[in-house]
C-alpha cells in the first residue's frame, strides 16, 4: 500500500473543508492528493503522477462527478461519495464517511463494463453510460447508418440515437424509452430518439459485437454527457468492448434493486 488516495472534487460543494477534515482524520495515515487545476485551489499533482502514486480514487460531488473522474482515471477503483441530487453510481452519502472509511471487510469492489469509442480509427473516449449520435442543429433530423460487425443493421431517422451500457440503461436511455439492464449483464443497448417510424424500436445486443455507423449530414457525438466531438459524413464512428472497467467501491451490503426502488421511487403508492 502507496498511503495514498487521490480525491476528486465538484465545486462548490457546501462545507467542503470540514468535509475534506473529516476524510483527512478518517484515512490517517493515508495522504490525501487533489487533482491540479481543482475548484477549490488545493495544491495538487498530474493526473499521471496520480494514478502512479495512489491506492485508490475518490470522487465527491454526484454521479457527474464520478463519470468526470473514471474519464480522467479508470485503472484505480473509486469510491463516490455523493455531495449531489441522484448519486445512483456513489457508493456512500458523505454521513456515512466516517462508519466507512478506512475500507475494510465492509466494502466490496463490482467491475462495470465500459465501451471504448472510435472515430475514424482513432480512439478518443472510454464510455460508462452512453455513446450519443445526434443531430447537429435543432430544426433537423439526423440519419444514420447502422452496421454490426460490418453488416447493415438498420438506417435511423431520429433525433439522435444512444448507445448504451447496461449501467447506462438507467441513465440517458431510460428517459428515452429504452429497457432496463441488469448492470453486470454483458450487453450493448441501442435507443432510437424521437425515430421518424414505429418500426424503429430499442435494441439489446451482445458485447461482443462491434457497431459502426455513419451520418448523412453534420451530427456531433456526445459521450457520458461530458465529452462532445464533431461527427462528419466522411467519418466511420466505431463502439466496441473491450474489457475495459470501472471499478467502483460500494458497501457490501449494498442491493441493486433497492438503489432502484429507492431512486426511482418504484412502488410506492
Amino acid at each position: 500500500m502507496s498511503g495514498c488516495v487521490g480525491v476528486f472534487l465538484r465545486a462548490n460543494i457546501p462545507q467542503i473543508h470540514t468535509i475534506l477534515q473529516t476524510l483527512a482524520n478518517t484515512l490517517s495515515p493515508y495522504k490525501l492528493i487533489f487533482e491540479s487545476n481543482n475548484p477549490y485551489g488545493f495544491d495538487g499533482k498530474s493526473l499521471e503522477e496520480i494514478e502512479r502514486e495512489c491506492d485508490f480514487l475518490i470522487s465527491l460531488g454526484g454521479d457527474g462527478t464520478l463519470i468526470s473522474t473514471l474519464g480522467k482515471i479508470h485503472s484505480l477503483p473509486i469510491l463516490g461519495i455523493n455531495a449531489g441530487r441522484l448519486g445512483f453510481l456513489t457508493g456512500i452519502v458523505i454521513s456515512e464517511i466516517e462508519s466507512f472509511l478506512p475500507l475494510s471487510n465492509q466494502h466490496k469492489i463490482e467491475k462495470h463494463s465500459m465501451l471504448s469509442v472510435y472515430l475514424d480509427d482513432r480512439f478518443i473516449s472510454h464510455c460508462l453510460n452512453e455513446v450519443v449520435i445526434s443531430k447537429k442543429s435543432l430544426p433537423t433530423m439526423t440519419q444514420i447508418e447502422a452496421r454490426i460487425d460490418g453488416k447493415a443493421l438498420n438506417h435511423y431517422r431520429c433525433d439522435g440515437l444512444i448507445v448504451a451500457t447496461p449501467t447506462g440503461s438507467t441513465a440517458y436511455n431510460i428517459s428515452a424509452g429504452g429497457s432496463v439492464v441488469y448492470p453486470y449483464c454483458r450487453n450493448i443497448l441501442l435507443t432510437p430518439l424521437a425515430p421518424h417510424s414505429l418500426t424503429q424500436r430499442a435494441m439489446v445486443l451482445s458485447d461482443e459485437v462491434e457497431l459502426e455507423f455513419e451520418v448523412l449530414g453534420d451530427s456531433k457525438i456526445i459521450i457520458d454527457g461530458q465529452r462532445e466531438f464533431g461527427f462528419k459524413p466522411s467519418e466511420v464512428l466505431k463502439v466496441r468492448f473491450e474489457k475495459q472497467y470501472a471499478q467502483l467501491i460500494y458497501p457490501k451490503n449494498r442491493d441493486y434493486f433497492e438503489v432502484l426502488r429507492e431512486k426511482f421511487h418504484w412502488g410506492e403508492q
